[in-house]
């Protein structure tokens, strides 16, 4: 979910609603005109209060940073008795954030990954439960929450919400599929290609030098001038086609890895090959040489990619003629992935007011603008309406957006991130991760890769969270 931190966002105006939390009513309500932390007037005019300070850490750039800024602003100018700073950690942010836990300064709420630090902390009760919130705020409309935004250390215990969710889609160019003559990807998922037309299509948007496709007897896979398709090497990229095959991250009772299975090894065998049997994928070495997507994109170095939908603000801002498409799928049923990372509130003598900067948060249009941008997509209920989600999708967003991107999300297509429901995560990927290495350097085949890694990765194998 760090991988937002490096996109270049669009320029936007800063719109931000001073709407409550989910349509119910925050228990402060003394206005102020400004957001100045001294103690001030009331609203009425008479006397002044004390003024409760907190901190809000992140570690976004650009105009996420703006944004939280912003509804920092605006929360502090919508009453009289909080004051939140936005703490900006661009760098090394667990490392700080684990420092201030043990100085005993840790920031009153915080954005957080849920394998590094989230869970392990709500473990130790350094994070606080939000139901506890939840459940005593009775003008707080909890049906707003989704259940697919909730990290659920346990069935009783949420130790953060999801501050803004993005999928992983197909990104495309529109003028090559146009100069060669090969219809467009579809760009709802019920009408996804399966994967031999993905593959045949990238062989035939494979160009090398002298202008012969992927097809051809002829064609030089050391010479490539367009590349079919880049993919996502990541576990938000493998598990859509995971998903597709029937399999998951773990088996069905937890035990082992999904990798490991018949599902799993085929998923991964099959997008490795995209590179070293069909060549309509670079190589780790030619990857060194591509420009970034926006250029490569632009440039016609690349017909489809694979990523995240945070891409869409890079491109937009850009002005790059693309548009977006259903991934194909290697089973019966087209899938996709969400990736996003929660807020949380920390255990301080300051966590009621933690918790209404957090309803805050969750107020409608509050982060309106990312919206716009295409960065993010929204988390409360109240927002997935056919009115607000048509208020931020613009003229700039691509024109199959809302099939390809925010339908997923509403229809169960897209599937919860992993380490968002798998006990010990990281400790299971950063084991999986460099074997996988091995793979897309064409080292090792997908089952040999799996298998030199298969026992030492079940060993951490702990479950499934939220049970």
């Amino acid at each position: 979910m760090k991988t937002r931190r490096l996109v270049s966002v669009l320029l936007i105006a800063i719109m931000v609603f001073s709407a409550t939390a989910c349509s119910g009513k925050s228990k402060v309500t003394d206005s102020k005109d400004t957001g100045n932390k001294a103690e001030g007037s009331n609203a009425a005019g008479g006397g002044s209060e004390e003024v409760t300070e907190i901190r809000f850490a992140e570690w976004d750039g650009g105009n996420t940073l703006e944004v939280y800024e912003e509804i920092a602003e605006q929360f502090n100018k919508s009453q009289s008795k909080i004051h939140v700073t936005v703490m900006n950690i661009p760098d090394e942010y667990d490392t700080k954030i684990t420092t201030m836990v043990a100085g005993n300064d840790a920031p009153e709420i915080c954005e957080m990954e849920a394998g590094t630090l989230m869970y392990p902390y709500a473990e130790e009760g350094i994070v606080l439960n939000m139901l506890d919130f939840i459940n005593k705020d009775t003008d707080f409309d909890k049906n707003c929450m989704l259940d697919q935004f909730k990290y659920m250390l346990t069935s009783d215990y949420m130790a953060g919400y999801a501050s803004g969710s993005e999928n992983i889609t197909m990104f495309y160019n529109p003028s090559l599929f146009q100069k060669y003559g090969i219809e467009e990807p579809p760009a709802s998922y019920k009408d996804a290609w399966d994967w031999d037309t993905f593959v045949n299509v990238a062989q035939r948007l494979t160009i090398d030098k002298k202008g012969r496709n992927a097809l051809d007897p002829d064609f030089d896979p050391k010479n490539i001038e367009t590349y079919g398709v880049t993919i996502s090497k990541w576990w938000a990229g493998y598990m859509p086609f995971l998903y597709s095959l029937g399999g998951d991250y773990l088996n069905e009772d937890g035990t082992s890895i999904g990798y490991a299975t018949e599902q799993g090894i085929d998923a991964l065998q099959k997008l490795a090959d995209l590179t070293f049997k069909y060549h309509v994928a670079p190589t780790p070495t030619a990857s060194e040489t591509m420009p970034g997507a926006s250029e490569a994109l632009t440039t016609n170095k690349v017909a489809m990619t694979f990523d995240g939908q945070w891409m869409n603000a890079a491109l937009m801002a850009d002005g790059v003629a693309y548009n977006v498409a259903a991934l194909p799928k290697m089973g019966d049923k087209a899938k996709t992935t969400m990736t996003f990372s929660g807020i949380s509130i920390m255990n301080t003598d300051k966590a009621d007011a933690a918790w209404e900067f957090e309803k805050y948060i969750l107020s409608k249009g509050s982060c309106d603008p990312l919206y716009k941008s295409g960065l993010w997509l929204p988390t409360t209920a109240n927002e997935y309406t056919d009115e607000y989600i048509k208020s931020f999708i613009t003229d700039k967003h691509p024109k199959n957006y809302f099939e390809s991107i925010v339908a997923p999300m509403m229809d169960g297509t897209a599937e919860r991130p992993v380490v968002a429901t798998i006990k010990n995560f990281n400790k299971i990927n950063d084991i999986i991760s460099p074997a996988l290495d091995l793979l897309w350097s064409g080292e090792m085949t997908a089952a040999d890769a799996i298998a030199s890694i298969k026992d030492q990765a079940n060993a951490e194998v702990k479950g499934y969270l939220g049970k």
